[in-house]
This record gives structure tokens, sequence and C-alpha cells, in this order.
């Protein structure tokens, strides 16, 4: 057996609850007496918890300190992290039906996609029907021991998909008896409602089993954006001297309709369309929509949690264990009507239909006709915001989503294999996961019905009534459409429709390894780990006719054909103890690793890892690592598609085409005069069409990693710990993001295939940018590099026991080049971006102050985010830089008894406010902020109590 031997320090306080917020997981080596361990980033079983590779660890009591019951939620607060831009609570509204509500931790800023997350170091399910992107919403916190977390290349140990790095969830293993917790929050508006709950049961079975249950329930309360200032009101800031909010930012697509005549437009106001004997023309800021006042800031999301897990020895060196997961996740996320436009792609029945009003239809009032006919009209093109008050109701997303996880296998030791080696222990294990989703989008509207209701008749059998033209139509029950008029609630029934989505996804691993000593090295062992690895996931979307037809208002989306990928995979690790115990030399160490993968496709690709650590003195230890890692495609993106359509800015208006010499040049090449400035929402309303790849291949990326951990003899309770990282992505599975297209194409003539520039109602010319497309390529690299720090502290004296950490993250690189002929994009320093590409904060940090005394616990927590641009070229162009941002948490609590704790706190006690971005900069669609990094809550309070049994 291998023999128990001393550990970290950071373990030692992790198992006594005494903990700073965020820990990293080497330290020193002068502690308690612990088990052997595998630590996160190798499968080698090893004496303690120094390792090549840094870790952070994240315990359950952080979680607590920040009022949180969601990982991914407080993964935003760590420096490592970023917001999920696009796949969060807070940031998702308008990322589609599919991405409604899921909450995916985004480490490094490269994409959940890029970050493997594993619970007690196997696989999870993705959280999707299409990707194997984690939704934290389905995982428990209450189970949780810590979350360990690396940076850089694991794929050698792990597998595909851990390029960012991994997030390795360590749940409870020797809780016994009863404990059970209540906690609700909300903010001092009174909103974000946070009910949540806990009962977990754990205990031996039989002699030497042990067993542990959790169920957990956790509800977050709608946040509504015409509740804060940060979007109550439409806002748009598209030049630096110009910041409109309120009705001169609202859309152009009014509820009362605008129908033109030629460029002209009019409205109804009350229940006339003319004014003094005149038409009234469309005014945006008498008759605009806001937008906002509608939307979602925070989408409601309940969650019910279910987690179990044993472990029973079959004989005196096997044991057989199982993990079995359950998450149900509930979303139900408003936003705005639909902005019909019948000049719009979008809008066309298929993409090819307008639905525009005959000249003929009796409807239309006599002052309107008489100017349509005027001007030779005989299909009137109109707008039309299709909310509650004319459709009945706005549009919102309902989606239900399930995902089980069940793990069975045995484990075991022997000494030796026929004499060889020592300390041999093995596992056989299979993971199962499933992920079913049931999508439904709301307040749309038919286009068929509405066509069919445009086009209106005397009735012969009803004198002074109409009826649809189409007798086809009339048979299936069409209603006369008035679009002049407001909605009676037979055309709202009429023309109201919803559509639906199902998908599911699988994954299955069989995992196979043996690790133990090899042979006895004058430095200590010589220890291998080799194993095998067989893996599917598979996965598929189905959207119903009405949206893969274009049936309905909204993107046309394409089905994510059912597609399952399957891998083979070997292994082998080696840890090499080179020298020790000799001067200047306490332990010097190698370890290298090897994978072997061979995927669906005749895809094959190798991945690797090697490195060492030094510690040249007690106290001191130098580490170094590089790896290989890559990430093959998801189901998600190898097929399926749609339309899209938002902010895109036009480099060629008459504020930005003068950037550069070239652009001018190219602007006027292509028609479009040097002083056109298009109204707003010309700019808002760029559509395109985006589509998956059936030809992408993995990605592959290159990262290193190396610092050094201090614990000096001579500062007692002191750590210091800091990592160089380095991360190198070739061949990144991504589109061109539409706004860096329409510049390229007008800075250097590439992809200017991927524009069209058209008519539109507003404009009096063929020059307007219609449509940006997209689609997935392996066509980006990304170089990213930085530095972590962490300094920790702790201390015990008479008038109680003291903790102190900092950590925080400094950006030094950070480049995208979106083709390989292009230069480098610089992304260094910047908050936002496009949705697609966004920057990198040069620094943040997160500090944390804990105090116990007796029964009483205090902890201050302080989260800082450094000035920035808000997004590429933006401060270039004029706009201000976004200053530093600092947000002050705190929770007190208080042991009534040993088994019984009350607390409660207070986040962003100052109540400090979001900044507001220029349209465009914020990385999410319909969003003029940043949520994951700006608290866009304000101050919030929590209590709850924990009780054991």
């Amino acid at each position: 057996m291998f023999a128990k031997r001393k550990i970290s320090a950071a373990v030692t306080l992790l198992m006594s609850g005494m903990v700073p917020a965020l820990v990293p997981a080497f330290a020193a080596e002068d502690a308690a007496k612990q088990e052997v361990v595998v630590v996160t980033g190798s499968r080698i079983v090893r004496a303690n918890l120094s390792g090549t590779t840094p870790v952070l660890t994240v315990t359950k009591e952080s979680l607590g300190n920040m009022g949180m019951e969601n990982f991914a939620d407080m993964a935003t607060q760590i420096p490592q992290f970023a917001p999920s831009f696009g796949s969060s609570r807070t940031q998702s509204t308008f990322s589609g039906v599919a991405a409604s509500g899921l909450n995916n931790a985004n480490l490094r800023n490269l994409d959940p996609v890029r970050t493997l997350v594993l619970i007690n170091g196997r696989r999870v399910p993705g959280g999707s029907s299409t990707s194997m992107a984690v939704d934290f919403n389905t995982i428990p916190t209450a189970n949780i021991e810590r979350i360990e977390i690396i940076t850089g290349g694991a794929s050698a140990i792990y597998g595909a998909d851990a390029v960012a790095g991994v997030i390795n969830i360590i749940t409870r293993k020797n809780f016994q008896g009863v404990e059970v917790n209540a906690s609700y929050g909300e903010t001092s508006e009174g909103d974000n409602k946070n009910p949540s709950g806990y009962i977990m049961m754990g205990g031996k079975l039989g002699d030497a089993g042990r067993g542990l249950l959790t169920l957990q329930f956790d509800k977050q309360g709608q946040v509504s954006c015409k509740d804060r200032y940060i979007c109550a009101e439409d806002f748009a800031w598209l030049s630096p001297a110009t910041q409109v909010r309120g009705p001169a930012a609202r859309s152009g697509v009014g509820e009362n309709g605008r129908f033109f005549v030629g460029t002209n437009s009019y409205t109804r106001r009350g229940d006339s369309f003319t004014e003094d004997g005149a038409l009234i023309p469309f005014d945006v800021t008498k008759d605009g929509y806001n937008r906002n006042a509608n939307r979602d800031l925070a989408i409601p999301t309940t969650r019910i949690m279910v987690a179990g897990e044993m472990e029973y020895p079959l004989s005196e060196k096997v044991k057989a264990f199982a993990e079995f997961n359950f998450g149900q996740t509930k979303v139900d996320s408003s936003f705005e009507g639909h902005p019909f436009q019948s000049s719009a792609a979008n809008d066309r029945i298929g993409g090819v239909t307008a639905v525009t009003i005959p000249i003929n239809n009796p409807f239309i009032p006599a002052a309107l006709r008489t100017a349509a006919v005027a001007g030779n009209v005989t299909e009137m093109t109109w707008w039309q915001r299709f909310s509650d008050k004319t459709a009945g109701g706005n549009r919102g997303a309902k989606n239900d989503r399930d995902t089980a996880r069940t793990v069975v296998g045995a484990k075991g030791e022997f000494d030796s294999i026929f004499g060889l080696g020592s300390d041999w222990r093995w596992e056989l294990s299979n993971v199962y996961g499933r992920t079913k989703v049931n999508l439904s989008t709301e307040g749309l509207v038919g286009k068929v019905q509405l066509y069919n209701g445009l086009r209106v008749e005397a009735d012969p059998a009803n004198p002074g009534s109409y009826r649809c033209v189409d007798a086809t139509a009339r048979a299936q029950g069409c209603v006369p459409i008035n679009p002049f008029a407001p909605y009676t609630s037979a055309m709202q029934n009429y023309i109201r429709m919803s559509s639906t989505a199902v998908g599911e996804s699988s994954l299955n691993s069989t995992n196979a390894s043996l690790t133990g000593a090899l042979v006895e090295l004058p430095a200590g062992a010589m220890r291998t780990a080799i194993g095998a690895e067989y893996r599917t996931f598979s996965g598929g979307l189905d959207y119903d006719a009405a949206i893969n037809q274009g049936l309905v208002t909204g993107n046309t989306l394409t089905d994510t054909d059912f597609v399952k990928i399957k891998t083979r995979e070997m292994f082998a690790e080696l840890l090499v103890p080179i020298l020790a115990d000799k001067p200047f030399v306490k332990a010097l160490n190698f370890e290298g690793a090897y994978r072997h993968s061979e995927a669906s496709g005749d895809i094959s690709y190798n991945t690797w890892k090697f490195g060492g650590d030094w510690e040249p003195m007690e106290g001191l230890r130098f580490r170094a690592m590089k790896a290989r890692a890559v990430r093959a495609p998801n189901p998600g993106e190898l097929s399926g598609g749609g339309t899209t359509a938002g902010v895109v800015n036009d480099p060629c208006t008459e504020s930005r085409r003068n950037a550069n010499p070239t652009r001018a040049a190219n602007c006027q090449a292509d028609g479009v005069p040097a002083g056109y400035a298009p109204p707003l929402v010309v700019e808002q309303s760029v559509t395109g069409l985006t589509g998956g790849n059936k030809a992408l291949k993995p990605e592959v990326a290159t990262t290193l990693t190396y610092g050094f951990v201090w614990q000096p003899k001579f500062v007692t309770g002191l750590a210091l710990t800091v990592d160089r990282f380095e991360i190198d992505i070739k061949d990144i599975i991504t589109t061109v993001s539409r706004q860096i297209a329409v510049d390229l194409c007008y800075d250097s003539r590439l992809l200017c295939n991927a524009i069209t520039r058209g008519t539109h109602p507003l404009v009096n010319g063929n020059y307007v940018l219609t449509a940006v497309n997209e689609q997935l390529q392996n066509v980006a690299s990304r170089e990213i590099a930085g530095v972590d720090l962490d300094v920790r502290y702790a201390m015990k004296n008479s008038w109680g026991d003291m903790d102190f950490s900092f950590i925080s993250t400094i950006y030094d690189e950070a480049t995208l080049q979106p083709l390989a002929s292009q230069k480098p994009l610089d992304m260094l320093g910047q908050a936002g971006g496009s949705t697609t590409d966004q920057g990198f904060i040069k620094f943040t940090a997160n500090a944390n102050v804990g105090y116990r005394n007796g029964p009483f616990k205090m902890n201050w927590n302080i989260r800082h985010i450094g000035s920035a641009d808000m997004a590429l070229n933006s401060t270039k162009n004029g706009f201000p830089r976004i200053p530093a941002h600092t947000y002050h948490n705190v929770r007190l609590g208080y042991n009534l008894a040993k088994s019984t704790e009350v607390y409660g706190g207070v986040t962003n006690l100052f109540n400090k406010k979001p900044p507001f971005f220029a349209s465009g900069t914020a990385g999410t669609q319909a969003l003029d902020t940043v949520p994951g990094y700006y608290d866009i809550f304000g101050r919030s309070y929590y209590v709850g109590a924990t009780h054991k049994f």
C-alpha cells in the first residue's frame, strides 16, 4: 500500500472550513496527514497535491460567502473567468430559443465549449442537445466539497475539449447525517426574488460503504428592463458625440403601424391618420416603440436538482461505485413584440413572398389611399410592431431542459503485476448522460395568415361585412385583418402563433485506467498511468415546420441534423522523480503524458503534455507545463443555421468612412455617397444568414504554464503563487463576425461576398447595407497570455481567526486573427466587442477577508474590474473608456448551536450602477452593458439558515 504522507496546508484549511474565498490548491507540504490523492490534471496517484499544473480551488464556503447557488454565477466574479456572452441568465434573451436561459462558465474568455467540466474526474453531459458546453443550472451546489480549476490544455489526460482548461467538481465523500438549508434573497428594488433550499442525507452503507443523497431547489425571479435605468429606455450611441436615450432612440417600427408611399411613411395617432386635413408623417419620437421596456434583464429560472452517490466494498481490495445526477430547468423569458417589416427578407413567406397590403384593401383610410394611388402604389409596404397591444402578446421563450447523468464502475488495488512495480490501482467506469430540451417561442405571427387576412373583399352573404378573398383560407378560418385600426380579439387569435423545437443529446464514455509505481529510483518511485477510453456524443435539434419554412415572423431556422461522434483513445502518463534531497534540489520531477485519438470521419489526432517541477528549498517550488489540446466540433456546428438580424455599423456612413483612405475609396467605388447618414432603424435591422459546416475539423491548441509557489518559513501562514499562462489556438471554429466582415470588406476588400447592399424604404438609393452573412469555418487563430497572482495569509490570535486572500489575472496579450491572410486584431484591454468576438480586460481581481470568533463569522469580498475600452477600436474612434469598477459584498454568520447556523449578506453594498456601452459593443445582442462584469441588479440582500441533524 502507498503510505500516507503530508499534503498541502490548503487541504487542511479546506477540510476545517476556515478558507479564503478562493484558495490555490498547491501550497506547503507541512500539514495534517491525509490519504493519497489524484489531482485535477493528472491520473497518477501521488502522495501530495504538489503538481506541475496550477489549480485554483473554489470551496463550498466561497459560494456561500457570495450568496450564490450556482457556480456559473460565481465564475464571473473570479478573474480567470469572463462573462458567458450569449449563454447566461442575464445575457441570453436575444441568443435564440435554444440558448435562452443557459448558464455556462467561460474560462479564460475562450468560450464555454473550450472548457471541459467534470464531476469527480468524469465527464458531464452538455446543457443543450447540440453542444458539450455544460449548463450549470443542472448541477447542485449543496453536495460540493470543492471545485478545482486548471488553466491550459488537458486533452492528454481527459480527451477533447479541455483547451482553456478543466472545471472539476469534487463532491462530499464522508458526510453523515441530515443537513437542511433554506435561504431567500432579493434586490433593493424588490425583484430577482430567490427562494432556495436543499436537504442532504448521508451515511454508511453496511460496515464499510457510504452513500449520499442531495435534493436541491432554486428559483431566480425576473428582473425587467423597465425597472432599471440601464435599459428602461431604448438607447443608441452610434457616434462619440451623439448619445441618445428615450424617444429619439426608439424603434421605427411602431405599434400603430407605418405605411409607406415612396420614401414617405405615415401612421395613426388615436383613431385618425390625419391632422389638420393632412396625413400624419411617422415621427419616431412620437410614434416609435420602446423595445427595452419590454425585455427581461434577468430571465426567470426554476431549477430542481437531485444527486446521489454510493461506494461499497465488494472485497478487501475491490469497491463498486455509482453516481446519479438529475437536473430540471424551466425558463420563461420575455422580450418585445416582433418588428414586422414587409420589405425585409425575414418577414417574407419562406423568404420570398412579401406580405404587402393590396391597394384595393377596403380598410385603407381614404387619405392614405389617395396618396398611394397618386404615388402609383399597387402593393403597400408597411411596418408594424406585433406586441401585446396589437397581436395580443409579446414574444417570449419557454424552455424545459432535463439533464440526467449516471456513473457505474469498480476500482481496486493490488501490490504488483507479476512482480512488476507496486501500489497498482485500477478503475473501470461508464458515464452515461442525456439531455432533453423542449423549446417554445411565443408571440409570433403567422405570415400566411397575415397575407390572406390582408386580401379582403366584400362579403356577398353579409352586406357591409368583409371576407378573405382566398376560398381555401376562408375554409380554414381566415379573418380579415385591418392593420389601420386596433386589432380585434378575433384578428389577434387568427394571426398569433407559437413555434416549438425538441432535441436530445447523449454522452456515453467508458474509461479503463491503471496507475502505479513502475520502479523505485534513487529520488523516489517512477509512477505511471495507462488506459483507454471509448466515447460517443450524439445530438440534434428539430424545429417545427413553421420555423423551417419561414411561415412565422422571426428568424427562419433549419434543423440541426442528428449527428453521432465516436472517439476511441489510448493514453499514458509518466511521473519521474529525477533528484531529491540534494543541495538546492529538495525535489526535481519530470511529468509527461500522451493520448492518441481516432474519431468519426477518419479524423485522428495526438495530444500530449510535458513539464516538471523543481523545489530548490523547502517552501519554494517552481513548475512548468507545455501541452497540446484539441476541441472537436459539436453537432450544432456541423449543421443547422438560419437567419439573423441586429445592429451592424456600416463603415461607409458619413461618420465612419474616413477612418482610413482605403475605406473611403472602397465606399465610393460601391456607390455609397459621402454624406450617407441612414436613420437609426436601418443599422439596427441588418439581416443575414448563419449556418453550420459539415467539413469542420478539430481545433488545435498549444498551451504553456510556468510559475512558482512560495511559502516562506519566516512568515507563518503566508503563501504566494505566481503563474504565467500562454494559449495559442489554431483552426478555431468560428464565424468571422458580421461587424469584422463588413469592416474587412471596405478596409481590405476581403469577405465582400458576404455583404449585400440594396434598397430600403427609408433611403432613396440602392446602397443601403441590408445583409451580412456568416458561416462557421476553421479560419481563425487566437493567442492570449498573462499572469495569475494569488496571495493568501491566515493567522490565529486571542481575539479571533482571520484569513486574507487576493487573486488577480493580468492579461498582456490577446490577439485574434480572423483570417490567415490578415494582420491579427489586438483584443487586449476591451470589456466588450461584437456578438462573436469579445475582448480581454487587462486587470481583474478579487480579494477576500474572513474573520471568525467563536460562533460569529464575517466575510468581506471585494471584486475589481480594471478600466477598459468598450470594444476593438472604440477608443480610437472617439468613444470614452469604461472606468474601473469595484464592488463590495459582505456576509455575517452566527452559530446558534453546534449544528445550526443563521446567516445574511449584502451584495453590491454601495449600489454601484453599470456603465453604458456604445451600440453594438457590449458583446451581446440588444444589451447596452456587460452584465457579467458590471452588476445590473443593484444592492441585494439574502438570509438563510442551515441545520444538521
